[in-house]
């Protein structure tokens, strides 16, 4: 498990929510991403590129602030969207 490469941090307010987006260049199975966030309301992850394999989507989870992907494959890209509460 290694940490994924960050290419750019986006973060938008709206009332009480926040929506941070972050782009990633290079996301292995498995890697992780801490985020350092509290209050985490939802997370998904969207590729980027073309899967080489079956799996087209990345799968995340997330435990205090912690993100880890499922991509099924490596050097992957993709983008990480994290809504919170302020």
């Amino acid at each position: 498990m290694a940490d994924a490469d960050v290419s750019t941090r986006l973060v938008e307010n709206a009332g009480s929510l926040t929506l941070t987006i972050i782009t990633f260049s290079d996301i292995d199975n498995d890697d992780t991403y801490d985020s350092g966030m509290t209050g985490v309301v939802a997370q998904w992850c969207n590729r980027t590129d073309d899967p080489t394999q079956t799996k087209e989507g990345i799968g995340v989870s997330q435990s205090a602030g912690v993100f880890t992907f499922y991509t099924g494959e490596n050097d992957c890209t993709g983008q990480l969207f994290i809504l919170s509460q302020s």
